[in-house]
């Protein structure tokens, strides 16, 4: 269950990516007049890569991009200067964009009519990868050396960063391996145990729904276990979730009677043979109409509970409730049928349902129940992602 961690995009793509994007919809003169010097050298190669013979594009390509050099180099020169420990970081993301911006302008033969000969930084750009790629190894050494989880998993970020810089930087994979091993924490979920004097129920919906879901997370530095993986093996966890039900009840039964008598005016109720024809009769009707509703009520509340392994201390603690009602409802009447409405006659055509079993409304009851303990290990374990 470990996450897979996908290297960074190489620098140049992205920069260039965010510039043909956004270059598009303002001048390359205003580019360069704000100091975009990037952007307004992209906006040119653009320009004459439809237009070749685009006058403006041809003015300020050679001021954009000879701006854009000067900047960087200066860029550069002042973070090599610096005392920032990450400085090779803004290092190598100058001369990425240069090199970006080379590149595109070779891929424009309009470009290299103006432009001769455009400056690559391959050399540099990947001495400063070396570089930086030992400035996070190193400082991921140091934390591993605290031997403490929390360091462990910034040592195991530093070598990550060193890796991407340098794949093939000597011995990282050990590295990264010893610290994901050190900063990860090893939960075990404990069986929940279900105890019912009249009712034969088993919890395995409910527990492998919670196993199924933690088994997805793929959080970096969080291993679930249950208590059949490590069965005959010597292994102490450094947590345990310990869940338990404080009390549930399945099914509780209640039947409401309601009887009710219904009368109804101006209701034709025959016909009548006059001199004229047939002519219809109206009077009263009545029905007396009892309506039944059955409801099963099952209900529980869950003790949930993260334990430190090694002090028995509780670290979190939560009461989780949960509720299902099922009904069904029918109807009988005496009387007229003529008294009813449409939907009172539908309801005295139905018959009493039968309930769900007793294991089905168990699983329903602790459906809002698995869903706060989802949320629980969420909350608490994304943090150590």
């Amino acid at each position: 269950m470990r996450t897979k961690v996908y290297p960074l995009f190489n620098l140049s793509i992205i920069i260039l990516i965010v510039l043909t994007t956004t270059v598009g919809c303002v001048t390359g003169k205003k580019r360069f007049e704000k100091g975009d010097y990037d952007a307004a050298t992209m906006q040119a190669i653009k320009r004459l890569r439809n237009n070749p013979d685009s006058k403006k594009a041809q003015q300020y390509l050679p001021m954009a991009y000879e701006h854009a050099l000067n900047y960087h180099l200066n860029a550069i020169k002042q973070a090599k200067a610096s005392t920032d420990r990450f400085k090779w970081d803004r290092v190598v993301t100058h001369y990425s964009q240069l090199n970006g911006l080379y590149n595109e302008i070779v891929k424009c033969p309009a470009c290299l009519d103006i432009i001769k000969a455009p400056r690559i930084f391959q050399t540099e750009y990947d001495d400063a990868k070396l570089a930086a790629s030992k400035t996070h190894f190193e400082a991921g050494v140091v934390e591993l050396r605290k031997y403490t989880k929390e360091s462990a998993r910034d040592a195991y970020r530093q070598f990550l960063i060193a890796k991407d810089y340098t794949p093939k930087y000597t011995g990282i994979d050990n590295y990264l391996d010893s610290a994901l091993n050190l900063g990860t924490i090893h939960v075990l979920i404990e069986d929940i145990p279900v105890h019912s004097r009249s009712l034969q129920l088993t919890n395995e919906f409910f527990q492998n729904s919670i196993i199924e879901h933690v088994t997805k997370l793929n959080y970096t530095f969080v291993q679930f276990y249950r208590e059949a993986d490590i069965a005959g093996i010597d292994f102490t966890p450094d947590q345990v979730i310990v869940m338990k039900f404080d009390d549930f009840v399945v099914g509780q039964t209640f039947i409401k009677e309601r009887v009710e008598t219904i009368e109804k005016d101006s209701v034709e109720i025959g016909v009548v043979k006059t001199s004229e024809g047939e002519k219809p009769v109206y009077g009263t009707v009545k029905a007396e109409l009892t309506t039944y509703v059955k409801t099963l009520t099952s209900s529980g509340l869950l003790d949930f509970q993260i334990v430190d392994s090694y002090s028995g201390s509780t670290i979190q603690q939560r009461k989780l409730p949960g509720t299902f009602v099922w009904s069904t409802d029918w109807a009988s009447y005496n009387g007229q049928e003529e008294a009813l409405s449409n939907e009172q006659i539908q309801l005295t055509k139905r018959r009493e349902a039968f309930p769900p079993s007793p294991q089905d409304l168990f699983i329903e009851f602790t459906q809002p129940i698995y869903d706060q303990v989802i949320r629980s290990i969420n909350q608490y374990y994304r943090a150590f992602n």
